[in-house]
């Protein structure tokens, strides 16, 4: 079947889809699977430069289900490293970071949510600097060009509210960050960084909890950071704080030990219903929030909080860990799949964002290269009852898209002409749809969508190197 897609896409105007629940954003240090394992498609299958979503509803059933793919990432990046191939399965290497301010009417989707890399983004496409370790930005299309970074935090940032100077060379790495405007921005660094902030010189740590107060802090209309105030960044909690809070929340790993330090520290969100507490430091008294956090050593994926000076964090299904003596910390109370019932998984988790309301619609190819005279397998996640799936071909570089207010999901169309293969999906849920075989050497780029409570849907895209 064949329609073009704007059309395929209004003829479904009459159907809707279920609303959207709460739950986290996270990524994890490692290859994982998720606990339902998503109907046997790739989609099961969650990398460290992907980003994953648990949804606390219904209890006790829950699964990890994979939100935003490489495959989206590398779509919207196009080919960063000039190598000839959308395919980068390396791709920023790791997501270290995680962050998404609300706007209204926004809900989060991969477009709009602000991560930070553990690797450095080609500049290919996005031009200098690209996207570094100690950058937390997003990809966008900007001023007639696609692939272009911009920026929630940049790493000059946040070496000018260190008191380093803001250029060249980088030495910081972001790590984890949250952020609100009412309370300022929460980040913890890669490594450890001797600084001379307005409070004094001092030896910052990879296990301390940094914080750029909100007064230092000039922000863009749509919440990014336009300046900061040189020498602002306090430090809230210490490494030494932070390892008597995973002492007191007495958790233990993947192997059931009971975790006694952070060493590094690895994610942070605000903990909206915990606590606030006034601080006091050189440059006057904040209000500080809970704050959810994990470790480099408190693998099973276990997520605390600074609630109580540190205690497992408590999300719809109970604790996010086990405690000592009760064994090994799975993962399975964030929705990941453990290797046994006594060995919990290998990941800690390296991102953390909490958003209020959000969903899933993704595509992923089982294969991402594939050769001349062969179909594309798609696996899909869908929320909708009719689905509309189509490709587009596009050039060697990077993808073309539009914006297309109203949106739900993802906000960009790359299916922007008649598209020479297009399906209808009368299944909600997991699924796998074939192409016919592509005869020709081309770059597909592949996207679906729909119609949720009268708007149109779009799924995040993903791309293939035919050749």
């Amino acid at each position: 079947m064949r329609l073009p897609l704007r059309v395929g896409l209004l003829l479904l105007a009459a159907l809707a889809a279920p609303a959207a629940a709460q739950g986290f954003l996270f990524s994890t240090s490692q290859a994982e699977r998720t606990l339902s394992g998503s109907g046997g498609t790739v989609l099961k299958d969650l990398h460290k430069n992907e980003v994953a979503y648990v949804d606390f509803a219904p209890c006790p059933v829950i699964s990890a289900e994979k939100w935003s793919a490489r495959t989206s990432y590398q779509t919207m990046a196009g080919d960063s490293n000039a190598d000839g191939y959308y395919w980068d399965p390396q791709l920023f290497g790791a997501i270290d970071a995680l962050v998404h301010l609300y706007l209204p009417g926004q809900m989060p989707n991969p477009r709009s949510v602000f991560w930070s890399p553990a690797g450095i983004l080609g500049t290919n496409v996005s031009g200098v600097p690209g996207m570094r370790p100690g950058d937390t930005g997003r990809i966008i299309g900007s001023g007639g060009l696609y692939g272009q970074v911009q920026y929630f935090l940049t790493a000059d940032q946040v070496q000018q509210v260190l008191g380093l100077p803001a250029a060249a060379p980088i030495v910081v790495d972001v790590d984890a960050i949250a952020a609100d405007p009412a309370f300022g921005i929460f980040f913890s660094l890669d490594s450890d960084l001797a600084v001379a902030t307005n409070c004094g010189t001092t030896f910052v740590r990879d296990g301390d909890v940094l914080m750029i107060p909100p007064n230092a802090i000039t922000w863009t209309q749509d919440l990014r950071v336009a300046a900061v105030v040189p020498g602002c960044c306090l430090v809230p909690w210490t490494e030494a704080q932070m390892d008597q809070m995973v002492q007191n929340a007495q958790i233990t790993d993947a192997n059931g030990n009971c975790v006694n330090a952070i060493l590094d520290l690895e994610s942070l969100d605000i903990h909206w219903a915990g606590r606030t507490i006034p601080m006091t430091f050189c440059s006057g008294t904040y209000t500080i929030p809970s704050l959810y956090f994990s470790g480099q050593l408190m693998t099973g994926a276990s997520i605390l909080t600074t609630e109580n000076f540190g205690m497992p964090a408590n999300l719809g299904c109970g604790p996010l860990a086990r405690t000592c003596g009760n064994g090994a910390t799975l993962g399975d109370q964030l929705g990941l799949l453990p290797p046994s019932g006594t060995t919990g998984v290998g990941s800690y988790v390296s991102a953390l964002d909490t958003p209020f309301f959000t969903d899933r619609f993704l595509l992923e190819p089982q294969q991402h290269v594939i050769p001349v005279g062969t179909p594309v397998l798609l696996d899909l996640y869908t929320p909708l009852p009719v689905t509309l799936v189509a490709v587009e071909i596009v050039g060697p570089v990077v993808a073309p898209h539009a914006p297309m207010p109203p949106f739900v999901y993802y906000p960009d169309l790359y299916v922007l002409g008649n598209p020479p293969w297009s399906a209808l999906s009368f299944t909600q849920g997991f699924q796998t749809i074939a192409t016919p075989n592509v005869p020709f050497p081309l770059k597909l780029v592949f996207q679906a969508g729909g119609i949720q409570n009268g708007n149109i849907v779009l799924s995040a895209a993903a791309t293939v190197d035919v050749q």
